[in-house]
């Protein structure tokens, strides 16, 4: 007569429950992951079931169980990779990595602001954070913020799907205060490659400041009635018209490229520099120098950046 082990018909029921949950899991389009986490209490049920009918069933007053360790170590494995499911899925961790595989990176347009300023607005302040950024200017009385952004996108869903998710404007008083937010990122698998490249489109007539967090700044000034102010800038570029009506104020820069012969660099006394030789062993920028075009009736300001380009086009 044969001799049964307990665990040899739990690892067969285990094999036919996994088969038919696998099956159903491609009919019926389940997540396997899912279907893995789910049905691993069933081997506990079937192996206790076993025991209790063996128990039953023996003829001896006092019963011995004798076990198949091969099977009862197969279902054991089974068993254990359900439950490591099980507990990815408790704790949040297998959604976390189904939207890490799931994800791609892109490259998508940022949702457009547009915003018609009174003539009560006399200056506008930008904060635009690590990112870089172009200004340009128009005639009439409208703020405008495009370009795009890189990001990490699950599916077709986007990433930005308002101005608000990336930009806060507020009025007080006669300023606007413009300020590109942070891109939002997960508590769990991290969002590589997050960036923005906006263009921010200013009215002529408004004074502008800009502080950039050491970051790039491109200018594209056109026919300017105001005043602008750049600081904190690791480079900031000038693309300027031969028409344009400018002075161009470099205060504490690191390097100035563009145009050399009409700069005029400011002389420096004995004691300044001494103190220029020991802020630039230091790495502080000391440069400072002055570019005027035209009659040089608006000022542009650029302060405690690393460098300065500028390019004149007719």
């Amino acid at each position: 007569m044969r001799t049964w082990r307990v665990g040899s018909i739990s690892m067969g029921a285990s094999l036919l429950f996994l088969g038919i949950f696998l099956l159903f899991s491609q009919l019926l389009k389940w997540d396997s992951a899912y279907v893995l986490a789910g049905w691993w209490p069933v081997l506990l049920i079937v192996l206790g079931a076993e025991i209790l009918v063996y128990l039953y069933l023996s003829k001896q007053e006092k019963p011995m169980l004798k076990y198949d360790f091969l099977s009862i170590l197969f279902v054991a494995v089974i068993g254990t990779v359900g439950i490591g499911f099980t507990v990815l899925q408790a704790t949040g961790l297998m959604g976390q990595m189904e939207t890490f595989f799931d994800s791609e990176v892109k490259t998508a347009d940022l949702p457009s602001y547009n915003h018609q300023v009174g003539d009560n607005v006399k200056r506008i302040v930008v904060d635009s954070s690590h990112y870089p950024i172009t200004v340009e200017t128009v005639k009439d009385n409208e703020v405008s913020v495009f370009g795009t952004y890189r990001g990490t996108f699950t599916g077709d869903r986007p990433f930005l799907s308002e101005p608000e998710d990336y930009l806060l404007t507020t009025q007080k008083g006669d300023t606007l205060y413009v300020t590109l937010k942070g891109l939002p990122e997960s508590n769990g698998w991290r969002q590589a490659g997050q960036e923005i490249q906006a263009t921010l489109v200013v009215p002529a007539s408004k004074s502008l400041e800009i502080s950039n967090n050491y970051n790039e700044v491109t200018l594209k000034p056109r026919t300017l009635s105001s005043s602008w102010e750049v600081t904190s800038s690791s480079m900031v570029n000038l693309v300027l018209p031969t028409t344009e009506n400018l002075t161009i104020n470099a205060e504490n820069v690191g390097n100035i490229q563009g145009e050399d012969a009409k700069w005029q660099f400011t002389e420096q006394t004995n004691a300044s520099k001494s103190e220029e030789e020991t802020r630039e062993n230091e790495g502080i920028p000391t440069k400072s120098a002055t570019l005027k075009l035209g009659n040089g009736q608006h000022p542009i300001t650029i302060s405690h950046a690393d460098q300065i380009n500028v390019s004149i086009r007719d």
